[in-house]
């Protein structure tokens, strides 16, 4: 049985919410699993991607129907090899109005290729709208909210994106430190690097590689088993019977009620 062609779509409806970082992570979490991998660069005006891993990423666009071909037709190819994409906000709802028009979800699905949106989520309301109308427009594919700490405070925003039945629960991706995030925005930066040539494992950027390293491959394993296995309720144990009060210790007078307990006429203190 040949085995699935995995495509993760890192998508927005707002600009600066980390939406690159998370690309630029997750191809080279598979470069650091040794796999193939290729990432896509659809930034229109200002690419991105291409300018921190230009040995594993081409350009694409969806500026005439020529480009929109090419670009359907590297993504419907099954070659088992991980695609990476990092969609821009101003094309999100344009390109899945082409995942929709092309029927490419069921196509993609023929060809055993296993779909997964990671939505960076943000406050502006405008992304909770186009969460919902992406998870009802596309029931069959994995949609998984991502919040970013970086995009404060999570917690007041997180609700607005709920689990979805094959994409499962939100995953969160750490905040860094100013002077972290600056190292991250140079373009020689590598996370593999970085991670193979460091000797402390207690920096706050080595914590954040791990934590998300591990976060993604979480997300393979949703996409590998078609969703978040549901965990079957603990079954509800038969109650025990009714046992008889406890009869009056020998040597007392004292008198007990029904529960046990004795009367007012006399206690007992518990020491």
């Amino acid at each position: 049985m040949p085995r699935q062609t995995p495509i993760f779509i890192i998508t927005s409806a707002r600009p600066r919410v980390g939406k690159t970082l998370v690309a630029r992570a997750f191809t080279e979490y598979f470069l650091a699993l040794r796999k193939s991998v290729v990432a896509f660069d659809i930034n229109p005006g200002e690419t991105k991607l291409i300018d921190f891993l230009p040995g594993c990423t081409v350009t694409a666009g969806l500026n005439d129907i020529r480009g929109e071909m090419a670009l359907f037709d590297q993504l419907v190819v099954g070659d088992e090899i991980p695609k990476v994409i990092d969609l821009c906000h101003t094309l999100f709802p344009k390109f899945f109005a082409l995942v929709q028009q092309l029927n490419f979800v069921k196509e993609a699905q023929r060809r055993n290729i296993a779909l997964m949106v990671l939505f960076v989520a943000d406050p502006d309301d405008r992304s909770r709208q186009g969460y919902a109308t992406l998870v009802e427009r596309f029931p069959d594919i994995a949609v998984v909210p991502v919040l970013n700490e970086a995009v404060p405070p999570t917690i007041s925003y997180a609700g607005n994106f709920p689990p979805t039945q094959h994409g499962g629960p939100a995953v969160t991706i750490p905040a860094l430190s100013p002077v972290v995030r600056g190292t991250l925005d140079k373009r020689t930066f590598s996370f593999i690097d970085y991670a193979t040539k460091t000797t402390d494992g207690t920096t706050e950027l080595w914590g954040w590689i791990r934590r998300t390293f591990v976060s993604f491959r979480d997300l393979e394993v949703r996409l590998l088993l078609g969703g978040v296995p549901r965990v079957p309720p603990i079954p509800k144990l038969p109650r025990g019977p009714n046992l008889p009060p406890a009869s009056a210790p020998r040597g007392t007078t004292a008198k007990f009620n029904t529960n046990g307990r004795p009367t007012d006429r006399r206690r007992f203190r518990w020491r």
